[in-house]
């Protein structure tokens, strides 16, 4: 009884991620695509059972039912990239990297009703315990989830034992303020200086590789 409860359906799956996709996105995945899928197998099935009969005016129908299914294809194939650039679009004006109205701190609160989070100049507090930043493996890392660009700071003792901050200016200001190091902080510099760029390859592969030019 509990397992049954414990199961996810593919309702609750979709549902969540409606919730979490880009709209534009959401409509690609799960409205048009199964539609291009149906009329195309329906297409390729009319096409077949045509062949079939014994009659020259079919064969006319059965072509017609083939370049159809070719030009459907042709324009959703060509609807992908224009898809893709607006959704990258509206992913570099999600994030905003200008720290010119941050003020500077000793002391950043990110402390949540579950646990405290603190950083200050010697390194980071959870939940009152310091971890000290040269134990620490602290990175910015990278991720297209469902097709949404992230950016993040992560802050890990191990593999179990991490805490990960989104990229905004609050966290940027930090890093400064605090003089925090980060084992790639060229990555970071990389994404700061060229958005669209890293914000297309983050969208597309879910990492960044630092191209200077």
């Amino acid at each position: 009884m509990d397992n049954e409860k414990n199961k996810i359906g593919l309702k609750e799956i979709v549902a969540y991620e409606k919730t979490q996709m880009l709209p534009l996105n959401f409509t690609v995945s799960y409205i048009l695509t199964p539609i291009y899928a149906v009329v195309c197998f329906l297409l390729i099935g009319a096409f077949a059972v045509l062949m079939e009969i014994d009659d020259e005016k079919y064969l006319v129908h059965g072509l017609l039912c083939l370049g159809a299914m070719v030009f459907i294809s042709i324009i959703f194939l060509a609807c992908v990239p224009i898809v893709r650039k607006k959704a990258i679009k509206i992913e570099i004006e999600r994030y905003d990297f200008d720290t010119s109205k941050e003020e500077s701190l000793e002391i950043y609160d990110f402390s949540t009703e579950e646990f405290s989070l603190k950083f200050d100049k010697y390194g980071m507090y959870v939940n009152d315990e310091l971890f000290y930043y040269n134990h620490l493996n602290n990175n910015v890392v990278t991720g297209n989830y469902l097709k949404r660009v992230g950016v993040y700071l992560q802050f890990a003792l191990d593999e179990e034992h991490r805490v990960t901050l989104s990229v905004n200016p609050t966290t940027l200001k930090m890093l400064e303020s605090l003089e925090i190091k980060l084992d790639n902080r060229h990555i970071l510099e990389y994404i700061l200086s060229n958005k669209k760029e890293a914000f297309e390859q983050i969208y597309n592969k879910g990492y960044v590789v630092a191209r200077y030019k």
